[in-house]
């Protein structure tokens, strides 16, 4: 109960934050340090990650045939952000981008390394009908000004400006709105666990692809960015060494694993780490529990969106999507949704066997 308060005071306050008068809008707020966070000398970047280091996931890594097809014909070039300056738009931030760099892909962006020891997260295409888009995004439809910056709202209407037809204007806007969605996402974890949550710049970029007749394809697209760590995925540390007895049929076809903590996979994992990372998994339950008992929302949390750093053996969260409550189908064991993802992080922290 003493936990549940906290947060609904912390609720409260944010609440109370953005009704007050003269406060910074969203993104100064949300940016604020970013510049220091983010910064990068290329000429000074150091040695880069080796690929060995790095979170792995082959399943959302490898892409289908049609998809590497598609890549071999039109391979990736570059990047830029695109915004609007001297009353056009204006393109900075080259980012170089290759497909021996392309380290991953999820359900709604592809992720390529930048020689600098930073990642671009570059937004695949989505239908409307997606379930991303739900009361979030309506909500900042009706309020981009709040979501994006000045001179993206004025690249939005500079670039619709010279389309006469309305699907297509509509499609930009969308991309627009889609933008400060991801902001919004990013912020509602930010705000609770701002220490978990990996420093995030969102921009909309400007993606090129080589053709093999020498015309460039050019792709509006938003995208982010983050520092690169070395460190692995949650599920990489994962030791299945004990079934869990279902009946002869399910076992066969379906068998499931306890999930044990692997403390000398990446090296030894003291007590002390352990310790933290447990403490740091249970702030995890208390804003998934926030989240959806406040706002009816469900913070998609998997394996795939927590790594565990090395050498530091720190929790950190770099992905960040929450859906609305009525997009899942409850199960019988769990009639409320968020139940299925909190029990997942429980039965990982068990086998810490910390007591």
């Amino acid at each position: 109960m003493a936990k549940k308060g906290r947060f609904s005071e912390f609720g409260d306050a944010i609440r109370n934050f953005w009704n007050s008068p003269g406060i910074p809008n969203f993104i100064e707020i949300l940016e604020k340090g970013l510049d220091k966070e983010l910064f990068f000398d290329p000429e000074k970047a150091g040695e880069r990650i080796p690929l060995e280091d790095l979170p792995v996931d082959f399943r959302l890594r490898q892409s289908g045939f049609l998809r590497k097809f598609y890549e071999r014909v039109f391979p990736v070039s570059h990047l830029f952000r695109i915004t609007h300056r001297y009353e056009r738009e204006f393109l900075d931030g080259f980012m170089p981008l290759a497909a021996e760099n392309y380290i991953g892909r999820g359900s709604y962006k592809f992720v390529y390394a930048l020689p600098w020891n930073q990642v671009v997260k570059i937004g695949k295409s989505k239908l409307p009908s997606d379930p991303i888009f739900g009361s979030l995004y309506k909500e900042v439809q009706k309020n981009l000004g709040k979501y994006l910056k000045p001179e993206e709202i004025r690249l939005m209407e500079f670039l619709q400006q010279g389309i006469w037809r309305e699907s297509l204007r509509d499609e930009i806007r969308f991309k627009f709105a889609r933008l400060g969605l991801e902001r919004l996402h990013y912020w509602k974890l930010k705000s609770l666990i701002p220490d978990l949550v990996l420093p995030t710049r969102f921009f909309m970029g400007l993606r090129f692809r080589k053709s093999p007749f020498g015309i460039p394809v050019i792709t509006l697209t938003p995208c982010d960015n983050q520092n690169l760590l070395p460190g692995k995925h949650l599920k990489e540390f994962i030791r299945l060494n004990e079934k869990i007895r279902q009946n002869p049929i399910q076992d066969a076809l379906f068998p499931k694993w306890k999930l044990n903590f692997d403390t000398h996979r990446f090296g030894v994992v003291s007590k002390a780490k352990l310790k933290k990372i447990a403490l740091d998994f249970h702030r995890v339950i208390e804003v998934t529990r926030h989240l959806a008992n406040e706002e009816k929302l469900i913070f998609d949390i998997h394996s795939e969106n927590i790594i565990i750093t090395i050498p530091d053996f720190e929790l950190k969260i770099f992905d960040y999507h929450v859906f609305d409550e009525h997009l899942y189908e409850p199960s019988k064991e769990n009639p409320s949704p968020e139940v299925d993802h909190i029990n997942l992080i429980k039965e990982f922290v068990r086998s810490f066997e910390l007591g």
